[in-house]
């Protein structure tokens, strides 16, 4: 009778355990090969549920993408992936996600703006164009020159703060004297830079062969302040960051825009043409005689 029992007990325990297996391997949930989480329109430019606009409704932050897209962004527990799409170094974190022009990497500042502004009356947008690639006067303008330029797009300075994006003018910007160059965000205008004329090379620190050329004891620029949304090339024209010849040097006959070969034959030509954009707002004065 006691082992009858025993096998009784025996058996009554092993059917709750498959029993109870059974119920728990039912209920495992299975991986979904539709999962769809987002509304519709996720992946469609334009439309409301755009995924850019979730990304930027949360402060410009990627951490909802790689919950379930993972950090590198390869498709994670969804099995999609971003960079089907987002085909450049950084994935969605390239900096032309979110401003410059999405089909090329090589174009990473406005327009697009951070906020889709392509037109130059727009402070977004400005004269980015016309400063970085359009280049006629110079090629030594940088990014760097006007921003500080993050090395990942979660950097200190970066996304951490409310728009307008800041200016801390370095460089090129504040040579010799700009050290007070400025952008005011309200007007949209650059004042004391470097690039639009504040500058000063003084007779005296100057090579003894060359100070004849002072007609004053320094060589000063024009130190204009330019409009950042006005990019009709009025702003720019020759003569117009500084004289023709420059305040404080010695003047050439009635052409003076044809003299600068004389001395400067290195950076322009007779007509007054830059010939070499390298040696053209560069912070040091070049001569080729």
């Amino acid at each position: 009778m006691k082992r009858f029992l025993t096998y009784i007990f025996i058996i009554i325990i092993t059917t709750i355990v498959i029993s109870s297996c059974s119920d728990l391997q039912t209920n495992i949930p299975q991986k979904s090969t539709d999962l769809k989480i987002h509304e519709e329109g996720i992946a469609a430019v334009g439309s409301p549920n755009f995924h850019g606009n979730l990304i930027k409704e949360n402060n410009w932050s990627f951490d909802l993408c790689i919950q379930c897209h993972s950090s590198d962004f390869k498709g994670g527990i969804t099995g999609t992936s971003c960079l089907t799409c987002h085909t450049n170094t950084g994935g969605p974190q390239a900096c032309n996600t979110c401003h410059g022009d999405f089909n090329n990497p090589n174009l990473i500042s406005p327009p697009r703006g951070i906020n889709g502004d392509t037109l130059t009356t727009s402070k977004s947008v400005g004269a980015h164009i016309n400063h970085l690639f359009g280049k006629s006067l110079t090629e030594n303008i940088k990014c760097e020159n006007c921003h500080n330029v993050p090395q990942t797009y979660n950097a200190e300075g970066h996304i951490d703060s409310d728009l307008p994006a800041e200016l801390n003018f370095k460089g090129l910007a504040v040579s010799t004297v700009a050290t007070n160059a400025s952008y005011d965000h309200t007007t949209g205008s650059c004042s004391n830079t470097y690039c639009h004329g504040n500058f000063e090379f003084t007779k005296a620190n100057a090579n003894p062969d060359n100070q004849y050329i002072y007609a004053e004891d320094k060589i000063v620029g024009a130190n204009k302040t330019v409009d950042w949304t006005l990019v009709d090339g009025t702003q720019v024209e020759c003569g117009s960051c500084h004289g023709l010849p420059p305040k404080g040097h010695l003047g050439f006959g009635v052409l003076p825009i044809s003299s600068c070969v004389v001395c400067h034959s290195s950076v322009v030509n007779k007509a007054g043409e830059i010939i070499d954009k390298t040696k053209h707002i560069n912070g040091v004065v070049d001569l080729g005689i």
